[in-house]
């Protein structure tokens, strides 16, 4: 028997014997200090829990825990065999990292005695939040955070774009903005469950949600570029340092901040740039030190994104787009953040990149992605084959490495004033396939599907083919597990509904048939038959789609995440109807 865990543990024998551990087994939870997160893990674990003073090491109570050192942070040891459980750690994070290897462990109906010996392979282990469009209802943040650490995720990329609650520049987002009291419960939250919450504050391009507003258009670098800033206009780096000051504010505790900087397009293009004439290299290397230094003064460490470094000549082959002189008066603090999602690009591009930036005195942090543009529109939900390889080839390239940590970033849309793709909960697949690498590189993820299955969907022993390939069949066979689905019941149900109506065919592509062969009988008729069919088949996919959404989204979001995925086959039809002279059932 297999024992069904995510991440798989470094070290996982299985024994023998029978156990008894339960959730009614009194356990000792032992910390050399009181830790009230500690302890909310524990008891959500055990009903009878004993806190003593000590080692970190939870055990049950018949079990005398001596001192254990393991030697690596976040790692922990594990041991349940017949009636006595022990669990060992040197540090917080790596008790309450066995903790949620128990949490799982408790769901498997046989619960096999066990030794597991178990460590991160990377110190960063970060999923993404995407606010600029649809986001997920609050209450359903706050359960993500929670779940991302039972996956071992020790970071979230939080973008807030205009959702962030802001006391003194106040750009109110249309709709869905934070309070400042569900903020403070989002940061609680996260620092229950060991999340570091790493915020990203745009700063140079994506800032649409500013730039629109007339007492701020002035700042673009081109009037009919939205949401670039131009780095040499009066103005604009006081608007960018009031950003970052108050996005520091609100997040005391956090390490780093992200300033975004990616895809300035037009830079360049104002007339106080060209008058410069410094280059695009140059001016955002110029920019970007004046922020960090901004961020640096607020005690904590600045990531940029590296496309404005990267060579146009060159695909993104190399950095510095213009020579390595510029890029070596970067900020020797700053951290540059690598978005590479295909596959190709990764290996043909990354390590060449890595080599010349640490080269250069320059830290690198490697970015997946779980959801990307893949050249589908809507991103109904991830193109997962590209996805998961996107993963495999950064993990290739971090083993030959010096890089630590790895952010698998999930996008909400293109940009903010774009077509919104798929809800985040349709990303869990793809992202709990990303924390399983980043926390054990060499994992074998040929039976990933099956543990998914079983570790997040609750279903007993999953009738699947086995082999790596079937790690790409999640989306296309929720559909035939879903009568087997116990947990995230209608997480299921929505990833079921996205790929029926991914795949449901209208008669759209036909419509022009009845224009061009107008008064063609045959043709009117041929149309008409499939399309009451094909219409009929995907309005009932639409109503279901309406019933469903407000699981997941606010009134407002659902409203617009509906019409964003039924108006182009309204259009169709209300042409179609017009063609035929008639109706359609």
């Amino acid at each position: 028997m297999s024992i069904r865990l995510i991440p798989t543990p470094q070290r996982c024998t299985l024994l023998s014997s029978d156990t008894c551990i339960s959730e009614n087994t009194p356990v000792i939870l032992q910390t050399p200090d009181d830790d009230a997160r500690l302890i909310a893990a524990a008891k959500k674990l055990f009903a009878h829990v004993e806190t003593r003073k000590g080692a970190y090491a939870l055990y049950s109570a018949n079990f005398f825990a001596s001192r254990y050192e393991f030697g690596r942070s976040e790692g922990y040891l594990l041991w349940i065999r017949s009636d006595t459980l022990s669990l060992c750690a040197d540090d917080a994070r790596g008790l309450f990292y066995g903790m949620q290897t128990i949490r799982q462990w408790m769901r498997i109906p046989e619960r096999p005695a066990v030794e597991i010996c178990d460590w991160p392979e990377l110190s960063m282990r970060s999923d993404y939040l995407d606010m600029r469009g649809i986001f997920p209802k609050f209450e359903n943040v706050l359960h993500f955070i929670e779940e991302m650490a039972e996956y071992k995720f020790n970071t979230l990329v939080v973008e807030y774009e205009d959702k962030l609650p802001r006391p003194r520049t106040e750009f109110v987002a249309e709709h869905g903005a934070l309070t400042p009291e569900q903020h403070r419960q989002m940061m609680q939250t996260a620092h229950e469950n060991f999340i570091d919450i790493i915020p990203l504050q745009q700063t140079f391009g994506h800032l649409e949600y500013a730039l629109k507003l007339p007492e701020y258009q002035h700042l673009r670098e081109d009037p009919a570029a939205p949401g670039e800033l131009c780095p040499l206009r009066k103005g604009a780096f006081e608007l960018a340092c009031s950003l970052i000051e108050e996005t520091a504010a609100m997040h005391p505790e956090c390490q780093y901040l992200h300033l975004g900087c990616d895809e300035v397009w037009s830079l360049g293009h104002s007339e106080e740039c060209r008058q410069s004439g410094k280059s695009r290299s140059e001016l955002a290397v110029e920019y970007i030190n004046r922020l960090a230094e901004k961020v640096l003064s607020l005690g904590k460490t600045p990531i940029v994104w590296h496309d404005m470094f990267a060579s146009t000549r060159k695909n993104g082959a190399m950095v510095a787009s213009d020579d390595l002189s510029v890029l070596s008066k970067l900020n020797k603090n700053v951290i540059v953040a690598l978005w590479l999602y295909s596959p190709t690009r990764v290996n043909s591009i990354a390590p060449a990149v890595i080599e010349t930036l640490n080269s250069l005195g320059i830290r690198t942090l490697p970015c997946s992605a779980t959801r990307a543009a893949d050249g589908s529109v809507y991103q109904n939900y991830p193109c997962v084959e590209q996805r998961l390889r996107n993963i495999d080839v950064w993990c290739d390239v971090i083993r030959h490495s010096r890089c630590t940590g790895m952010v698998n970033t999930n996008w909400c849309s293109t940009f903010s004033l774009g077509n919104p793709y798929g809800l985040f909960e349709t990303s869990r697949y793809t992202a709990y396939y990303a924390a399983e690498r980043c926390w054990n590189i060499d994992a074998d993820t040929s039976d990933f599907l099956g543990r998914f299955l079983s570790v997040y969907h609750g279903v007993e022993n999953p009738k699947i083919i086995t082999g790596a390939e079937s790690r790409y069949d999640y989306y296309s066979s929720m559909n035939s597990f879903l009568p087997q689905v116990t947990r995230n019941v209608q997480t299921a149900r929505l990833v079921s509904l996205m790929y029926r109506l991914e795949h449901a065919v209208p008669v759209n592509a036909t419509v022009f048939r009845g224009d061009y062969f107008a008064g063609s009988e045959v043709e009117l008729c041929s149309l008409r038959e499939r399309a009451e069919k094909n219409y009929g088949a995907l309005g009932r996919i639409e109503q279901e789609l309406k019933e469903i959404l407000p699981e997941f989204l606010t009134p407002e979001d659902a409203a617009l995440f509906y019409e964003s995925r039924c108006y182009e086959n309204r259009l169709h039809r209300r042409e179609l109807e017009r063609i035929l002279g008639t109706s359609l059932a």
